[in-house]
């Protein structure tokens, strides 16, 4: 093997385990980032092979609408092993868009992965058509002429184009475009947990730890840490210090604007950190009622309470779909973070892409509806209601609040400005808050703010 080629990725080692991870995604149907979690664990690989296996398979999923395209003008993969078709997917990854790793590495590491599956009767199949992908590379890559700038941007950005189509025709071309573009970063987002230090000290002691850390773009509680490694087992997370989660995410707590003393919900709350933070905002004074309708996800919140130390959240197992008469105006603000179709979230896991169908977007939209409709009835008159989700889609987004304040008359659309920081006031557009991740630099995420009118009745 070429010398340069090992140096860089590690060889065929890494690829296998690669190879693996991808058809457990694509066949098995499991997350990628779990598949890829259990994948490395107990694998006791240098960093730099973590990582080449990481950009293996994320890239792979990343570019693998566009790869299939073409493929499937090179060879029939009608009735291709899956194992054989995911060693065509990475070696086409590598060969068009990895530039550090050589054409003939691909192939011949393509073939030792045939041979090692039983598919030495393939390798011949394969390494021909791996070659032609290497000799018609910069063909390949450029669009068709003819096609529509519906199919250019599918292609060029590798996603489905029946959901391109469907963002043009919500937000306009240009808009689009900076939807599809991917935002990739090294860093992890962590918000400190305040209760126990300020981001300066925590910062501090990171960095004294050998980690390279850097203050959030926006909210004050934030860091990124590069180069995090395993962040579970960093003893700072440990301890209760920090917890993963993105600017965007925190930005729920902000908009909610919960204060000491109060009585909050967290209707969707699993695994915590949005209730956990708010409950920091708080002081530890007052209480946070934390839902989830899964018992597993629930002693994740638990879990997750105990290594925070956040003492006033109260976690519990209860469906929000529907209105529980004994919560009735109980709650001065209640949060609604809803199950949403995650297109918001792509850029850290592109197989929502290959999962995502028109359909499911419509369910999606029905059970959000009942959720935000049902968690409304436990605002107290003169409380606030948050909703988000963390996709780029209106029906999910502006039509399911819009839906409810047609129904309930007495919640009012409140300007989020006050709450917001100010680098991101631009990104709110008829009151409501829509984050894009290649221009806010975080996950894409929707939030509006209701309040109950006083003495008015439904």
């Amino acid at each position: 093997m070429n010398s340069r080629e090992t140096a860089v990725s590690g060889g065929t080692r890494t690829r296998v385990l690669a190879l693996k991870i991808l058809k457990e995604i694509n066949q098995d149907g499991k997350y990628a980032n779990i598949a890829l979690k259990e994948g490395l664990r107990g694998q006791s690989l240098p960093e730099r092979d973590v990582a080449f296996v990481t950009r293996l398979v994320y890239g792979t999923l990343e570019r693998q609408i566009a790869i299939d395209t073409l493929l499937k003008k090179l060879a029939s993969l009608r009735r291709v092993n899956p194992w054989v078709l995911n060693i065509l997917r990475l070696g086409a990854y590598q060969i068009l868009y990895l530039d550090r790793v050589p054409d003939s590495a691909a192939c011949n590491e393509a073939g030792k992965l045939c041979g090692m599956h039983g598919l030495s009767a393939l390798k011949g199949f394969v390494n021909g058509v791996l070659r032609n992908v290497s000799r018609n590379r910069e063909r390949l890559l450029v669009p068709e002429p003819d096609l529509s700038l519906s199919e250019k941007l599918a292609f060029q950005y590798a996603f489905p184009l029946w959901l391109v189509k469907k963002w043009i025709a919500d937000y306009g071309p240009e808009q689009t475009e900076m939807i599809l573009k991917p935002f990739h970063t090294d860093d992890v987002s962590v918000r400190v947990n305040t209760g126990k230090q300020s981001p300066a000290v925590l910062k501090e002691r990171l960095t004294r730890s050998g980690f390279h850390v850097s203050d959030g773009y926006y909210m004050e509680e934030a860091l990124r840490i590069r180069d995090a490694g395993d962040i579970e087992a960093n003893p700072f997370y440990q301890d209760g210090s920090f917890a993963v989660q993105g600017e965007s995410s925190m930005l729920d707590a902000c908009i909610v604007d919960p204060q000491p003393g109060e009585i909050l919900l967290d209707a969707c709350s699993a695994p915590g950190n949005k209730a956990i933070h708010m409950a920091e905002r708080m002081k530890g004074k007052g209480q946070v009622t934390a839902w989830d309708i899964h018992e597993h996800r629930v002693r994740l919140i638990q879990q997750n309470c105990k290594r925070m130390n956040a003492r006033i959240v109260v976690p519990s197992v209860q469906d929000a779909s529907s209105c529980q008469p004994e919560f009735r105006e109980r709650f001065d603000r209640v949060l609604v973070d809803a199950p949403c179709s995650g297109l918001g979230t792509i850029s850290k896991k592109p197989d929502i892409k290959l999962r995502v169908r028109p359909e499911g977007l419509s369910g999606l939209s029905d059970l959000q509806e009942r959720i935000l409709e049902g968690c409304s009835c436990y605002v107290k008159p003169g409380g606030v209601l948050v909703y988000s989700t963390c996709t780029i889609n209106p029906q999910e987004n502006e039509d399911v609040v819009c839906r409810l304040l047609k129904k309930r008359r007495d919640f009012v659309l409140e300007d989020p400005l006050p709450w917001l920081p100010d680098a991101l006031r631009s990104t709110v557009r008829g009151r409501m808050i829509q984050l894009i991740p290649s221009r806010d630099h975080m996950d894409g995420f929707f939030i509006a703010r209701l309040r109950r009118k006083n003495g008015v009745d439904k």
